[in-house]
C-alpha cells in the first residue's frame, strides 16, 4: 500500500482536479436520477399482489385516482364545478351522481324532497348510497387521471385542479392515493436539502468541540460532502432509487463515514506533533490508519450488505446506494483528504486551539466503581428487552410511507373522512365470459356478508349492476313509499347506458375481465380490514376459483407483512454473522467479537423496546433496516475502544488499560455517536413522511444508546473477562502485575 500512498501524495494536484470534475459532474446529474415512489415495485416477482397489478395494468391501465370534496354546495353548483374540473389536462373522468341520474332529475329529486316536506327528515345526502357522493351539503367527486398516480403528468393535473378550486374560492379538500403520492414526491424533494442544511451546522459545532483546529471541521465536511454528492449523482447508474433511499442515504452516509476522515486527520496531527514533516506525516498517517478505517468500512458495509438479501427489495435498493457511498467515502478519504491536508497544512497549524471537550479522565473512576453493578443490571434487562421489542405494534403498509397527519394532505384526508367517513377500496377482477347474473349473485352475497361483518352498508361499483337502483341505494326498500315511487320515475337505466362516458365503461370492463370496486369503511391497515379482505377472498374463490384477482392496499399490507417478517429473521442472522466474521479476522479472538456484538445488540433491543413502552406504532421496514444498520455502523465504536484496550493491556494493568482506553476512545466515540444521532433526529423532526421520520428517530436514539453502552458497559465487560480475552485471543500477552499488587487491580 505504501507505493500507492506515495503515488497519491505525488500526484495530489491530479486528484484535486479529478474530484473537482467528479463533483461538478455529479451535481449536474442529481436532478436526472429517477426516484421511485411505488413501493409495490419492490415486492418479489412471485408476489400475488404484484401479479394482480400486472394483470390490471394490462387490462385496464393504471389510472391514478383521487377524491375531491367541495363544501357548502348545491346539486346544480356541484354539476357545474364537476364540468369545470373535468376539462383539466391529465384528468380522464370525474365520477359523481350525475353519471347515474340525469342532472335535471337530481334537481327534481332535491325539489321533490322540499315540496313534500321530506327534506325535514332527509335530503339527497342522507339517502344511503347517494350519500357517498353528496352528504351534509358536501359533494365528493371521484377523479380518474389519464396516467398512474406516480406520473409527473398526474402531479401536474393535481396542481391544475388545486389552481381551479382556489380560483373558484370554494372550501375543498383532496385525498386518495394520487394525492398521497404527489405530496410524498413534493415533500421528499424539498426536504432532502432542507434536512442537510439543518444537520451540517450541528455537525460543525460537534466537530469544533472535539477537534483542536478551526479548519479541521471544514475539511471533514468538505471531504465527506464531496463523497455524498458524488454518490447522489452516480445513482444515475440505477434504473431508479426508492424515495426512502433518496430521503435517508445522503444523511446516513454523511454521518456514518465521517469517522474515516477523522481517523486519518487525527493520525496526521499525531505524526506532525512528533516532528514529522508534512509529506512524511501524511504518508505515515495513511499507512497507519488504512487498516482501522478498512475494518470500520467492512463492518458498516456488512450491515447494509445483509439488507441485499431481503425479498422485499427496498432493502437491496438502500444497500446498493449505501455500499456505493461507503466505498466512495473511503476512496475520497485516501485520495482527496491527503491533498487537502497538504494544501491547508500551514492553516491547520496556525488555527490550532485547545480542545473544548474537557476529557473523560475524572469520569473513568466512576465507571470503574460501577464495574460490577451495571453488568448485573444489564443481565437483568437482556431477556425483557429482547422479548419486548417483538411485542411492538408494527405498521407495514402505504400509511407508513405517506405524509403525516399534521401536513396539508393529512389534514385534508381527515376533513373528507369527517364528512364521508373512511373509504378503503378493494378491487376485484373477475372473468367476463360468464353470465351477468352470476356476477350479480356474487355481488349480492358480498354485500350481504360484508354488511353483517362491518355493521355498515358498503357500496359497490360494477358494470353488471350499473343499471340496478339498489346498487346505488342499498336501503332503497326502506325509503318512504312516496319517495320510492318518485325515484323509480326519474331513474332511467337506458339513460345511464347511453350517457355513460367511455372512460368510465373502460374502467369497469376490459377484453377479459370485469372490474368490481368495493368500498369498505375501514382503515387500510386494521384487523377488520384484513378480516374483510379474507372474507371477500373466500367468497370470490367459490365463484371463480383461481381465475380472479384481488387488489387493495389491505391485501398488499397482508402480503408485505408475511414477506418482511420472514426477511427479518434472515437479515438479523446474516448481519450478525457477517459482523462476527469480520471481527474474528480483525481481532483474531473468540471472545471479543461476541462481547462487541452483544453490547451493540443490547442497545438495538432497548432501542426497539422503547416504542412498545411508549405505546407508539413502529414501522416494520424501519425496524429491519435500523436493526441491521445500527449494528454495522456503531460496532466501530466498540472496535476502537477494544483495540485501544488490547494495545494498552500489553503495557499496563487492566485497571489502567480500562481507564486509558476510555480516555483515548471517548472523544472519537462521542463525536461519531453525536453526529449520527444529530443526523437521525434531523430526519425525525424535519421530515413530513412518517416512514422517514420514524427511521430517523430509531437511528438517532440507536446511536446514542450504542455510544452509551460502548463507553460505559464495554470497558466493564472487558475488565471482567480480561483473563478469558487473553486466553482466547491469538498471540497476545497481557502485562502482568506483581502478585502483591494484583488484588488492588
Amino acid at each position: 500500500m505504501k507505493k500507492i500512498f506515495d503515488f497519491i501524495v505525488k500526484r495530489r494536484r491530479f486528484f484535486l482536479i479529478f474530484w473537482a470534475v467528479m463533483l461538478v459532474g455529479s451535481i449536474i446529474l442529481i436532478p436526472f436520477v429517477k426516484i421511485n415512489y411505488d413501493t409495490t415495485e419492490y415486492l418479489p416477482g412471485d408476489a400475488k399482489v404484484k401479479k394482480s397489478l400486472a394483470v390490471m395494468e394490462k387490462e385496464f391501465g393504471l389510472n391514478g385516482q383521487a377524491s375531491i370534496m367541495i363544501g357548502e354546495v348545491t346539486i346544480s353548483e356541484a354539476v357545474r364545478y364537476k364540468k369545470n374540473l373535468a376539462s383539466t389536462d391529465g384528468v380522464a373522468e370525474i365520477i359523481w351522481l350525475d353519471n347515474f341520474i340525469e342532472p335535471a332529475m337530481l334537481e327534481q329529486l332535491d325539489q321533490f324532497l322540499k315540496d313534500n316536506n321530506i327534506d325535514q327528515m332527509m335530503d339527497i345526502g342522507s339517502i344511503k348510497g347517494l350519500d357517498q357522493f353528496y352528504h351534509k351539503k358536501h359533494a365528493l367527486f371521484q377523479v380518474l387521471f389519464t396516467e398512474d398516480e406516480y406520473s409527473l403528468k398526474t402531479g401536474d393535473a393535481i396542481e391544475a385542479l388545486r389552481g381551479k378550486l382556489d380560483r373558484l374560492e370554494v372550501d375543498y379538500a383532496m385525498t386518495g392515493m394520487a394525492i398521497s403520492s404527489y405530496y410524498t414526491r413534493v415533500l421528499t424533494t424539498s426536504e432532502v436539502f432542507k434536512i442537510t442544511l439543518y444537520v451540517i451546522p450541528i455537525i460543525l459545532i460537534i466537530l469544533i468541540i472535539f477537534t483542536s483546529s478551526w479548519i479541521e471541521p471544514l475539511l471533514f465536511v468538505l471531504v465527506v460532502a464531496s463523497s455524498v454528492l458524488v454518490n447522489m449523482g452516480t445513482n444515475i447508474i440505477f434504473p431508479s432509487i426508492s424515495f426512502l433511499t433518496n430521503s435517508t442515504a445522503s444523511l446516513l452516509q454523511l454521518a456514518i463515514t465521517m469517522d474515516y476522515a477523522i481517523f486519518l486527520l487525527h493520525r496526521y496531527t499525531k505524526e506532525r506533533e512528533e516532528g514529522q514533516p508534512a509529506l512524511e506525516a501524511i504518508k505515515n498517517a495513511m499507512t497507519a490508519s488504512f487498516l482501522p478505517i478498512n475494518s470500520s468500512m467492512l463492518t458498516t458495509a456488512a450491515g447494509f450488505a445483509a439488507l441485499m438479501f431481503m425479498r422485499y427489495s427496498i432493502g437491496l435498493d438502500l444497500a446498493l446506494v449505501m455500499i456505493k457511498g461507503i466505498l466512495l467515502s473511503i476512496v475520497t478519504t485516501f485520495t482527496l483528504m491527503p491533498p487537502l491536508i497538504l494544501l491547508f497544512d500551514k492553516l491547520l497549524q496556525k488555527t490550532k486551539h485547545r480542545p473544548f471537550f474537557p476529557g473523560l479522565g475524572k469520569f473513568t473512576k466512576y465507571i470503574h466503581k460501577l464495574r460490577y453493578i451495571l453488568p448485573i443490571l444489564v443481565l437483568l434487562i437482556i431477556i425483557p428487552s429482547y422479548t419486548t421489542q417483538n411485542k411492538n405494534h408494527f405498521i407495514y403498509g402505504q400509511d407508513a410511507m405517506s405524509a403525516s397527519e399534521n401536513t396539508k394532505p393529512g389534514q385534508e384526508t381527515k376533513q373528507v373522512e369527517s364528512v364521508f367517513g373512511k373509504s378503503n377500496p378493494i378491487v376485484l377482477l373477475v372473468p367476463n365470459d360468464v353470465d351477468i347474473q352470476y356476477e350479480r349473485d356474487l355481488i349480492d352475497e358480498l354485500q350481504t356478508e360484508l354488511n353483517v361483518l362491518l355493521k355498515k352498508e358498503i357500496s359497490v361499483q360494477a358494470l353488471s349492476t350499473v343499471t340496478n337502483i339498489e346498487s346505488y341505494m342499498p336501503s332503497f326498500d326502506a325509503l318512504p313509499p312516496i319517495l320510492k315511487d318518485f325515484i323509480n320515475q326519474i331513474f332511467n337505466p337506458d339513460w345511464i347506458v347511453t350517457q355513460m362516458p367511455e372512460d368510465f365503461k373502460d374502467q369497469l370492463q376490459s377484453e377479459n375481465y370485469n372490474r368490481i370496486i368495493i368500498s369498505i369503511p375501514t382503515d387500510e391497515e386494521s384487523a377488520i380490514a384484513f378480516e374483510a379482505v379474507e372474507k371477500i377472498d373466500t367468497i370470490v374463490y367459490r365463484y371463480y376459483f383461481d381465475e380472479y384477482h384481488l387488489i387493495s392496499s389491505s391485501s398488499s399490507v397482508l402480503e408485505v407483512k408475511k414477506l418482511v417478517e420472514s426477511d427479518f429473521i434472515v437479515i438479523n442472522i446474516l448481519s450478525i454473522a457477517l459482523v462476527l466474521l469480520i471481527l474474528f479476522f480483525s481481532f483474531k479472538s473468540l471472545t471479543i467479537p461476541l462481547i462487541l456484538v452483544l453490547c451493540i445488540e443490547l442497545s438495538v433491543w432497548i432501542n426497539m423496546s422503547i416504542p412498545y413502552l411508549t405505546n407508539e406504532p413502529l414501522i416494520f421496514i424501519g425496524y429491519i433496516i435500523v436493526s441491521s444498520v445500527q449494528l454495522g455502523a456503531t460496532i466501530d465504536y466498540g472496535i476502537l475502544l477494544s483495540q485501544n484496550y488490547l494495545n494498552d493491556r500489553k503495557e499496563m494493568s487492566r485497571k489502567e488499560a480500562f481507564k486509558k482506553s476510555i480516555v483515548q476512545s471517548g472523544p472519537s466515540i462521542l463525536t461519531s455517536a453525536l453526529i449520527l444521532a444529530s443526523a437521525g433526529y434531523s430526519l425525525k423532526f424535519v421530515s413530513s413522511i412518517e416512514g422517514v421520520s420514524s427511521l430517523g428517530e430509531l437511528i438517532g436514539r440507536g446511536a446514542l444508546l450504542s455510544g452509551f453502552f460502548v463507553l460505559i458497559l464495554l470497558p466493564q465487560i472487558l475488565f471482567i473477562f480480561d483473563t478469558w480475552i487473553e486466553k482466547t485471543t491469538y498471540k497476545i500477552e497481557f502485562f502482568k502485575l506483581p502478585e502483591d499488587e494484583e488484588t488492588s487491580d
